[in-house]
């Protein structure tokens, strides 16, 4: 699995960068199935604590459908971490839609 961080209109530091890195682990420990994950940061010039100035977009690949998450916040540390969190919910949800499929169609082929 690799990890990309990207940025637009700003430069991307070192503890921004790690911290980006930290979080996608947790999306990678939810199972095998991410092939790879792109960070995109984005700061937007509007005014100074603006609540949407701050811009994460995570893309994560996974075999059979990509998941895209985005999250605005003031803080970027705070977007990533509410990017990141709402990208593992979605995961997690798509790997338990799997599980049920796969309980079923065992259900239905004893049954018939």
């Amino acid at each position: 699995m690799t990890v990309i961080v990207e940025s637009k209109k700003m430069k991307v530091t070192n503890a921004i960068r790690q911290f980006a890195e930290k979080q996608a682990l947790k999306i990678s420990k939810l199972g095998k199935s991410v092939l790879d994950i792109k960070i995109h940061l984005e700061k937007i010039r509007k005014k100074k604590m603006d609540e949407n100035s701050n811009i994460v977009t995570y893309f994560v690949s996974t075999p059979g459908k990509n998941i895209v998450v985005k999250s605005k916040s003031a803080d970027m540390y705070k977007a990533i971490f509410e990017a990141t969190s709402s990208a593992v919910r979605k995961l997690r949800k798509m790997s338990e839609k799997r599980k049920t499929i796969k309980r079923s169609t065992k259900k239905l082929s004893l049954v018939s």
